[in-house]
C-alpha cells in the first residue's frame, strides 16, 4: 500500500528562530564567478514539438538547469505541491538585493544588523543575493526556457535578509569582514522574527566566539534549524591536509548544546563525488555532515553599480548550505508539526549513503534525499486514537501484511466496508501525518468454485469401509497424489519415495454401545460428513451451509454420542475442534486460529415418511470471526462466540422420492480488538438454507437424480464504526474525528442451483453428471455468475 502525504489546511507553528555564524574569511564560501555570457542570457525559443506525455509542471528548464535539484530528488516535494510556502529562511550574509528573480521574496522585516538600518539590506557584492536565489528564487514559467534561468529549492519561501556587514567592509566578498558580534545579532534577530531555518553561508578557520555560540544556542532553543558550510579549499594554494575535517567555525554543530539541529554542508559534483574544493566531514562532525551538489550552480546576479541583473555561476559550500536550507524549508512546510531536531534528524537518517558503507569521515551521513525524507518512517500509528495500533512499514513505504483481512466464511468474498479504509491517517515516528489505503490489505477469494481442483479431487479420491468386529467399523476417505510419481520413479527411485502420496485423509470410527446407542470419533472430516453421511465429492457446490462449515474439515477432530429418546426420537451431541496454523510469511507472524463447536441435535419421526430435526449449538472462535481471519489495524475481532439454531425436514413422497430442507440461523458476539480501527461492532446475524429433492431408481434401479437450491452461510446483519481523522490542528496537535457506521454484511447473496444424476454398475462402471449454476458466487457481484458442467465416468479394478 502506497503512503501519500495528506493535504490539510494546517495551522502552522510560529517559531521563534535563532541562528549562529562564525567570522567570515575567504574559506567561508566560494567566490561568485561571473560570466559575461551568463549575465544577460539570450532568450531561446525552441521549436514546438508534439510530445505524447506532457512533462509535469515542475520539470522545466529552470529545474533542469540545476543538477542538484534532481540529485537531491526535490521533485518529490513539488509533486506534493510543496515549495516552502509560509516558511521563513533567515539568510545572514552580505545582504540581499530584490532583483527580478527575488521579486516579492524578501520578508518585510529584512534588516542590516551591522548598521542597524532596515533600509540598508541591499547586497554589496552579490554573494547574499546568490545564496537567497538558490534557496527561494521564484519559479517563472513565463521565462523558464531562458538559458541559465533557474528557480530556488523552496521557491515559495520567504527570505529574511539579515545583512551582517557594511559597504565599507564588504565591497568584494573575499575581503568582507563579518564581526562575530554582528552575526550573533543576526541570530537573535532571526529568532525575534519567527525564522524557521537560518542559512549562514559564512565561515572561517577560527572558532566562534562565546557570545556567538550563546546566540546560536538560543536559536537552537527556539526550534530553529541552522545550516553552516563545511568550508572551501583553495585548490593548489592550501597545504596538503587542508579540509580533512570541517572548518573550525562549524565545529559548533557537534557541541553538546546543538541538539543535532545544526547541519554542516559539504559539496559533491554531478557524479556524487566529493568536490575537490569541499572540506570533508572528519571524525568529529560526520554525524551532522550532509552533502549536496554545489559545482557551478546558476544563481541570480546583478551589477551593484548599474543595477542590471542576470545570472552567474557559483561554486562552493556556500551553495551547498543554501540547497540544504531550501530542503529544510520544504520539509517544514510539508510537515508543520516537525520540530527542528526531527527535521535535521530526518535529513540525516534518509540521506543516500556515499563512500564507505555507513557514516564515514568524508561524506558523513551522505547525500540529501528528499524522496526518502518525504516517506513515512519507523512504526506507524493510527492518528487520533487513544489506543495506538502499530503498523509496520517496509523500506519501500508500503504497509506490510501485518494489517489484513482474509475474507471468507459468512463474509464470503466481499468485505463491503473496504471504501471506509481507503484514506486512513497514520502518524510515523516523527509524528508526521500520512494517508494510507488500508483497503489494500483486504484479500478476497477469486472464485467460489474451482472446477480444476474438483476434477483433480474426484479422480484422486479413494474411500473404503471396514468392519473391525460386530460393534466397531471404520470409514476412510483420502486422495492419492501421483502428480510427480513419474519423476520420482525415474530420478529418485533410490530414495524409496512412494509413487503415490496420501493426502486429505478423512476417517471415522463408529462403535455400537448397544441399546441403539453409539459413539463416533472422526478426524479430517467435516461435521456434515460425520453426522449426515455426506460425501463432499458427490456435489460440485462446496459445503458452506451451517456454522459447522466454518471449521476446516482437514483440521477437524470430533466426537459424537447418539442415544434413542423414546420410540420415535433420537438425541445426539457432538463436539469438534480445530487448530489452523497460517504461514508466517502471510501475516509476518505466527498465527493459529482455534475453533470449537458443540452441537445438540434432536430428531423426531412424526410418521414413517416425515421427520424433523432441531439443532442447538455454540461455536467458539479464537483468531477469527465467522471464518474470516484478520489482524492488526483491520482486525474485525480477536475472536467470536456464536449461538445458533437449525431445523431440518425430511419427507419421503414415495419409496424412491425424498424432499429435504434445512436452515440455520445464528447470533454472534465479537470480542473487540484494542488494536483495530474497527470499533463498536454490533451483534452479527447469519443464516443459510438448503432445499432439494432426490429420486432413486428413476430409470434403472442403480441411478439417482437430485436437484438442490441453496444459500451458503451469509452474514445478514451487523454494523461497525470506523473513526477517521478529517483534519489536524498542528498548533494544538488536536485531531478532528469523523465516525462512520457501516454494514458488515456482503453486498450480494449467493444462490446455488445444482442438478446431479448418477448411475452405477453399468458394465462395472459408474457415471455421474453434475450441473451447477451460481448466482453472485461468494456473496458478491464482483465475481460473475458461473455455470459449471462435470461428467465423470470411472471403474474400479
Amino acid at each position: 500500500m502506497k503512503l501519500k502525504k495528506l493535504k490539510y489546511n494546517n495551522i502552522l507553528y510560529t517559531l521563534m528562530l535563532a541562528s549562529i555564524t562564525s567570522a567570515c574569511g575567504g574559506a567561508g564560501s566560494g567566490p561568485v564567478t561571473r560570466s559575461p555570457a551568463a549575465a544577460t542570457p539570450p532568450v531561446v525559443v525552441p521549436t514546438p514539438t508534439p510530445t505524447p506525455t506532457p512533462l509535469p509542471d515542475w520539470d522545466t528548464a529552470e529545474y533542469r538547469e540545476n543538477y542538484s535539484l534532481e540529485q537531491m530528488k526535490a521533485e518529490t516535494a513539488y509533486e506534493n505541491d510543496i515549495s516552502g510556502l509560509g516558511i521563513i529562511v533567515a539568510v545572514i550574509d552580505s545582504g540581499v538585493t530584490e532583483i527580478p528573480e527575488l521579486t516579492g521574496k524578501l520578508h518585510p522585516a529584512s534588516t542590516n544588523v551591522a548598521t542597524g538600518s532596515d533600509a540598508d539590506t541591499d547586497d554589496y557584492n552579490g554573494h547574499g543575493t546568490g545564496i537567497a536565489g538558490i534557496i527561494a528564487a521564484r519559479q517563472d514559467h513565463a521565462t523558464n526556457n531562458n538559458v541559465n534561468n533557474m528557480h530556488g529549492v523552496a521557491f515559495n519561501a520567504q527570505i529574511l535578509a539579515i545583512n551582517a556587514t557594511t559597504s565599507a567592509t564588504c565591497s568584494e566578498f573575499g575581503s568582507c569582514t563579518f564581526l562575530h558580534s554582528d552575526i550573533a545579532k543576526g541570530y537573535d534577530y532571526a529568532i525575534a522574527n519567527g525564522a524557521d531555518v537560518v542559512n549562514e553561508s559564512l565561515g572561517s578557520d577560527s572558532v566562534s566566539s562565546f557570545p556567538l555560540q550563546q546566540a546560536m544556542q538560543r536559536a537552537v532553543a527556539a526550534d530553529i534549524v541552522i545550516v553552516l558550510p563545511a568550508g572551501n579549499i583553495d585548490v593548489g594554494v592550501d597545504p596538503a591536509g587542508t579540509g580533512d575535517s570541517i572548518q573550525k567555525s562549524a565545529e559548533v554543530a557537534y557541541a553538546a548544546w546543538s541538539n543535532e539541529q545544526i547541519i554542516v554542508a559539504g559539496s559533491v559534483d554531478s557524479n556524487n563525488q566529493l568536490s575537490d574544493f569541499s572540506y570533508k566531514a572528519g571524525a568529529n562532525a560526520k554525524n551532522v555532515f550532509l552533502v549536496v551538489g554545489a559545482n557551478r550552480i546558476v544563481v541570480p546576479d546583478f551589477n551593484p553599480g548599474s543595477g542590471d541583473s542576470g545570472y552567474a555561476y557559483t561554486t562552493g559550500t556556500s551553495g551547498a548550505t543554501a540547497h540544504i536550507s531550501g530542503a529544510v524549508a520544504l520539509l517544514r512546510e510539508a510537515f508543520p508539526g516537525l520540530d527542528a531536531h526531527d527535521t535535521a534528524d530526518l535529513l540525516f537518517t534518509t540521506a543516500t549513503d556515499l563512500g564507505d558503507p555507513g557514516i564515514d569521515n568524508i561524506y558523513g551521513r551522505g547525500l540529501i534525499n528528499l524522496e526518502s525524507a518525504f516517506q513515512a518512517k519507523g512504526i506507524l500509528s493510527i492518528a487520533g486514537t487513544g489506543s495506538i495500533e502499530r503498523i509496520s512499514i517496509g523500506s519501500d513505504g508500503n504497509v506490510s501484511s501485518q494489517n489484513m483481512i482474509l475474507s471468507g466464511g459468512a463474509f464470503g468474498a466481499d468485505i463491503s466496508f473496504g471504501s471506509a479504509l481507503e484514506n486512513v491517517m497514520v502518524l510515523d515516528k516523527y509524528d508526521r501525518s500520512f494517508s494510507v489505503d488500508l483497503s489494500q490489505g483486504i484479500y478476497l477469494p477469486q472464485n467460489s468454485f474451482s472446477l480444476d481442483n474438483f476434477i483433480e479431487g474426484g479422480t484422486q479420491f479413494r474411500q473404503h469401509s471396514v468392519s473391525l468386529n460386530e460393534k466397531a467399523s471404520v470409514k476412510m476417505a483420502w486422495r492419492l497424489d501421483d502428480q510427480f510419481s513419474e519423476i520420482n520413479k525415474r530420478y529418485f527411485n533410490h530414495q524409496n519415495i512412494n509413487n503415490q502420496q496420501v493426502k486429505d485423509l478423512r476417517m471415522s470410527l463408529t462403535y455400537d454401545l448397544g441399546n441403539q446407542r453409539s459413539t463416533k470419533f472422526a478426524s479430517g472430516m467435516s461435521m456434515a460428513e460425520m453426522l449426515d453421511d455426506y460425501r463432499p465429492d458427490d456435489y460440485m457446490a462446496p459445503n458452506k451451509h451451517g456454522f459447522s462449515s466454518l471449521i476446516p474439515a482437514n483440521q477437524n477432530k470430533a466426537i459424537s454420542f447418539r442415544t434413542p429418546y423414546g420410540k420415535k426420537s433420537t438425541y445426539e451431541v457432538a463436539f469438534s475442534s480445530s487448530n489452523v496454523k497460517y504461514d508466517p510469511l502471510l501475516f509476518s507472524q505466527n498465527i493459529t486460529v482455534k475453533s470449537a463447536l458443540v452441537l445438540n441435535r434432536f430428531r423426531h419421526n412424526l410418521t414413517d415418511s416425515l421427520s424433523l430435526t432441531f439443532d442447538l449449538g455454540m461455536l467458539q472462535e479464537k483468531g477469527s470471526v465467522l471464518g474470516s481471519v484478520s489482524r492488526g489495524a483491520l482486525e474485525i475481532g480477536t475472536g467470536a462466540r456464536t449461538t445458533f439454531t437449525g431445523a431440518k425436514l425430511n419427507f419421503w413422497l414415495s419409496d424412491n422420492i425424498e424432499f429435504y430442507a434445512n436452515a440455520t440461523y445464528g447470533m454472534t458476539k465479537v470480542s473487540a480488538s484494542a488494536s483495530s480501527i474497527l470499533g463498536n461492532i454490533s451483534s452479527l446475524k447469519s443464516y443459510s438454507y438448503l432445499a432439494g429433492i432426490k429420486s432413486s431408481s428413476l430409470f434403472t434401479k442403480n441411478d439417482q437424480l437430485s436437484f438442490t437450491v441453496s444459500q451458503p452461510l451469509r452474514l445478514s446483519g451487523g454494523t461497525a464504526t470506523v473513526g477517521s481523522v478529517i483534519s489536524r490542528n498542528y498548533q494544538s496537535n488536536q485531531f478532528t474525528m469523523a465516525y462512520n457506521t457501516f454494514a458488515l454484511s456482503p453486498r450480494a447473496t449467493e444462490r446455488d442451483f445444482e442438478l446431479s444424476y448418477s448411475i452405477s454398475n453399468i458394465f462395472g462402471a459408474s457415471m455421474r453428471l453434475n450441473l451447477l449454476h451460481q448466482l453472485n458466487p461468494g456473496h458478491t457481484n464482483l465475481i460473475p455468475d458461473t455455470t459449471s458442467v462435470l461428467f465423470r465416468i470411472g471403474s474400479a479394478f
